[in-house]
């Protein structure tokens, strides 16, 4: 299958255009990469698809990390009065449970709201109440509360 310059436009406009509809400023950069290919293929007609290939997979993924690096590009966040809501685990940081079971050798569980947690910490009884000092995935990093 021979593959003429203006499918290479076409594919550029379309992944232009798709960035208006789904929003990152990523989708763009491939459709400029499209673009370039296609006006490449119009000046040298006899570049081969692989070579096509590699020029867009180049174009695309350069023009990117550009963009990412350009003052231009700033990832703003906004402080939340809510900060846990996306991650509900971190709400528990700070927070005094007892140990349902102890632990040991480093490895125990606490009961979070009639939910069973893996607990870690030093070697504690059954009933100690700990404080959850971090989080290890879903692991409660947990110290002794006095």
């Amino acid at each position: 299958m021979e593959i003429v310059y203006w499918y290479w436009l076409t594919l550029g406009a379309i992944l232009i255009a798709l960035e208006i509809v789904i929003p990152g400023a990523i989708i763009m950069w491939f459709g400029f990469g499209a673009i370039v290919t296609g006006l490449v293929l119009l000046l040298i007609p006899s570049f081969s698809l692989a070579a096509q290939l590699i020029l867009f997979s180049l174009l695309s993924i350069i023009s990117l990390l550009v963009w990412r690096k350009t003052p231009w590009y700033k990832v703003e966040t906004t402080p939340s009065d809510t900060p846990g809501l996306n991650n509900r685990l971190n709400m528990h940081v700070g927070k005094i449970y007892p140990l349902n079971t102890a632990i040991i050798n480093g490895q125990g569980t606490i009961e979070v709201d009639g939910t069973i947690w893996q607990a870690q910490g030093a070697d504690l009884p059954a009933g100690t109440r700990v404080k959850v000092v971090s989080l290890d995935g879903t692991f409660f990093n947990v110290e002794a509360v006095s």
